[in-house]
């Protein structure tokens, strides 16, 4: 166990001090929200943990980088028959990441799409304006983006990326062995050790504060920013999903998360165990910082860097305000000013959302008709939006 702390985590001490907040959401959630020591030595643990199979994978692609990472994308791409003879390494790590976990349930995977689907556009403006824009208030999430140069990349570029991925791994099949979105997560999943072999190397990287450069607890957060941000803030938009679609959607990030090279005990099963670890996010990262403010600009003005072609200037300045909107009704004007973002004085486009998500689910749950059309439709929208990002970052699931 490793016994140094790194200086963004706050000390026991303070983390078991009681507080309203936490007695509500014990009482609430049937658990103690608060870590026990053991749960603090593995947080703390967690922050200075990457990925050992596919970091152990790097180290053997380092050795000859050209040549092993070629024979690392014909494995990925084209499977291990394809490689000009056997390589023990990467023999080890297809083999643990093509075997399905234990608790692999295919139905849930395939019922989780459908209600995916059933979102619709409320998904992606949930993951824009709530699950990343809230997430620029902890720096720790910033710090890779800000010594890799990300920073300097285009919000929409960015934004593609992600949304290339994550259509990638929502369709149909898309964790089978060759499709896209298996072949882009394990991808990203290299990218990730890249970068932490990088950094950790890098007279930059301040370790005493940060720990481990995406580590194994900030890969957790984030995949609880796919899954139980989105179910909690879908019910404040309007949308209750079923105890089965709670099931069946957590069920699919879980085995999104694992792929990912997050370590089981931190992939959840239940709402209540990703409400817990959020508990925990403010103790394990300090207060906004400049970084914050930069990113979170950067997001709120990317509807600008479309083209006037291909989204009209009427239209962006209304994805500006409704972006805003949409993120004030979550974190408040408090935070929004955090982030360096001005309030607006009420973020009417969230409750018109709102509004029209009451009566199209609602009236969903008696019509199987309309219910139909959400899935068709709600698709339909999701796809629309990557296809605003035109080739930025389109390209990601296809570098083969």
């Amino acid at each position: 166990m490793n016994t140094s702390y790194p200086t963004r985590l706050a000390s026991y001490e303070k983390i078991k001090q009681s507080n309203f907040k936490a007695k509500v959401l014990s009482y609430i959630t049937h658990q103690h929200v608060q870590p026990s020591y053991d749960e603090y030595l593995m947080l703390n643990q967690a922050l200075q943990s990457g990925d050992a199979p596919m970091d152990e994978l790097l180290s053997w692609i380092m050795q000859n980088p050209k040549l092993h990472r070629r024979y690392f994308e014909t494995a990925l791409y084209q499977g291990l028959e394809q490689l000009p003879h056997e390589i023990p390494e990467l023999s080890k790590f297809f083999h643990l990441v093509e075997q399905k976990p234990r608790w692999y349930d295919p139905q849930k995977m395939d019922d989780a799409l459908q209600f995916i689907y059933r979102l619709g556009i409320n998904n992606g403006l949930i993951l824009r304006n709530v699950s990343l824009m809230a997430g620029y208030l902890y720096p720790g999430f910033n710090q890779p983006l800000i010594l890799t140069g990300a920073l300097k990349k285009q919000a929409a570029i960015r934004l593609g990326e992600t949304t290339k991925w994550w259509i990638d791994i929502t369709e149909p099949h898309g964790f089978e062995r060759f499709s896209k979105g298996f072949t882009s997560t394990i991808f990203v999943r290299f990218i990730h050790s890249l970068v932490r072999h990088q950094l950790s190397k890098s007279e930059k990287w301040d370790a005493q504060t940060w720990g481990m450069p995406i580590n194994q607890y900030d890969q957790a957060m984030t995949n609880i920013a796919f899954s139980s941000v989105v179910l909690l803030s879908s019910r404040a938009l309007g949308v209750f999903p079923s105890r089965q679609e709670v099931d069946s959607f957590l069920h699919f990030w879980k085995y999104a998360g694992w792929l990912m090279g997050i370590e089981e005990k931190w992939l959840i099963d239940r709402e209540s165990e990703g409400w817990k670890l959020m508990y925990w996010l403010p103790f394990a990262h300090p207060e906004s910082d400049e970084s914050s403010k930069i990113l979170a600009k950067s997001l709120s003005k990317e509807p600008f860097e479309h083209s006037s072609a291909q989204v009209p200037l009427q239209q962006q300045k209304q994805l500006y305000r409704q972006h805003l909107d949409i993120t004030q009704f979550f974190i408040g004007a408090k935070k929004m000013q955090r982030l360096g973002l001005k309030p607006r004085s009420v973020p009417w486009s969230a409750y018109t959302l709102f509004a029209r998500n009451l009566v199209l689910y609602t009236g969903a749950k008696y019509s199987t008709k309309l219910n139909t059309s959400l899935i068709q439709q709600g698709r339909k929208l999701q796809k629309a939006g990557l296809d605003m990002y035109e080739h930025k970052g389109k390209r990601l699931a296809s570098m083969h």
